[in-house]
């Protein structure tokens, strides 16, 4: 559990740093991180930052003050991780460097991280444990031209096979002379030609000798494929929302599909403007109607490719929610593991459908395991506490109707 001078630390982290005021002197030294406590356990390749964090003591009592910037920090083994005095450069060649304190790991054991200040000093002890191989994902080999798609570096830690996100910590780049595309952060840019031509993105973490690389290609899109998450025919319940899945399915029938959800054009075939609301982002559209009665239609388009697809003829009507569900009803998650949990209403009409993005989730103990709302509805992920928790699903004030999830987070041992 986060610690009282953990949270203080990371409001100061915003506070002033200037001079120490009359009759205020400091008279001890923490350091500290999000996780609170004195101690970490994370993985090789990762950054983890630090905050300094003095107690002043004076005639008007104590006050708290993060030092980080005036700190000298030091590491005991200098071979599992370094950390910064404003020294270390960030990955991305910006020319910028690592904030002071920022704790860079460089492979798997353990060291002891040591800030001095004012004749004070404090340690923060880290384990490092070892990762698996890199990937790129997603898994794609084509691009379709004129469009834009993000990757994100992944691995996974051996002793419990759980995802771990390291875009922000790798290098990006292309790797080869005069590609069809440009790089941005970690997305691409698809140009407009030439097809079938390979270039190489890759993705380095240079302070732990490690990168991966992608071949891909500008492919032609054969069509723009729909997914409704809502059941085909049925009406869908005033209140409630369809989500749209928007794919492009490439000529070369073994290439992943490219989600496109946010680089196309929508045009409305039934309904007006203000009869719904829309939410779009990578992978599709959220709908939700706001009137009964008023078809909804829409039409995608992406102009670079010449292909459009229309949408399912969506109504909603005034039903009853009679019952709810959820799967599972309990999980064991492993530290930082996943899973998304579905909830399912069933209607006066006797349809039962997904209602992942129109609940209200909780969880009793976000220590162990928290949950998404809205389009990350139902999203649970396992903590940095290991224990039990229950998440908590309610399907509005007026329905009374609720379902709960028994959640037990874990952190798996090397054999």
């Amino acid at each position: 559990m986060r610690s009282p001078i953990a949270a203080l630390a990371l409001l100061a982290l915003a506070a002033c740093s200037g001079t120490v005021g009359e009759g205020r002197r400091p008279t001890a030294l923490q350091l500290t991180s999000q996780a609170g406590g004195d101690a970490l356990e994370t993985y090789e390749c990762a950054a983890v930052e630090l905050a300094a964090v003095a107690t002043f003591s004076g005639d008007g009592g104590d006050s708290l003050e993060t030092v980080s910037s005036r700190a000298l920090w030091s590491s005991s083994n200098s071979s599992v991780a370094r950390v910064s005095n404003g020294d270390i450069p960030l990955p991305d060649g910006s020319g910028l460097y690592y904030a002071q304190g920022t704790v860079v790991v460089l492979a798997p054991g353990t060291a002891t991280i040591t800030a001095e200040y004012a004749g004070l000093r404090a340690r923060y002890a880290i384990s490092a444990n070892p990762i698996g191989e890199l990937r790129i994902e997603p898994a794609m080999t084509r691009i379709a031209p004129q469009t834009k798609q993000a990757f994100r570096l992944e691995t996974t830690l051996l002793d419990s096979q759980v995802p771990v996100d390291l875009s922000s910590v790798a290098a990006w780049k292309l790797v080869t002379a005069g590609a069809p595309a440009t790089l941005e952060g970690t997305t691409v840019t698809a140009l407009s030609g030439p097809l079938d031509t390979a270039f190489v993105l890759e993705a380095a973490l240079p302070l732990c000798g490690r990168n991966q690389q992608r071949s891909l290609q500008l492919g032609r899109l054969r069509e723009l494929r729909l997914s409704h998450e809502q059941p085909e025919g049925a009406l869908l319940p005033l209140g409630y929302s369809a989500w749209i899945g928007i794919l492009g399915l490439f000529e070369d029938d073994s290439a992943e599909p490219q989600e496109l959800g946010l680089q196309l054009e929508m045009e409305r075939l039934a309904g007006d403007e203000g009869d719904a609301e829309l939410a779009v982002d990578d992978t599709g559209l959220l709908l939700r109607p706001l009137f009964a009665g008023v078809p909804q239609q829409l039409r995608f388009s992406l102009e670079s490719s010449g292909l459009s697809v229309d949408s399912r003829v969506i109504e909603a009507r005034e039903l009853e929610l009679r019952s709810l569900r959820v799967t599972p009803e309990q999980a064991d998650l492993d530290l930082r593991e996943t899973l998304q949990a579905e909830a399912w209403g069933l209607f006066e009409d006797g349809i039962e459908r997904p209602l992942r993005r129109n609940l209200a989730w909780s969880s009793r103990n976000e220590f162990v395991a928290k949950v998404g709302n809205g389009i990350d509805g139902g999203e649970i992920s396992a903590q940095s506490y290991e224990g039990d928790t229950v998440i908590d699903v309610r399907a509005g004030l007026l329905t009374g109707l609720s379902a709960e999830i028994a959640v037990s987070s874990f952190r798996s041992k090397p054999e």
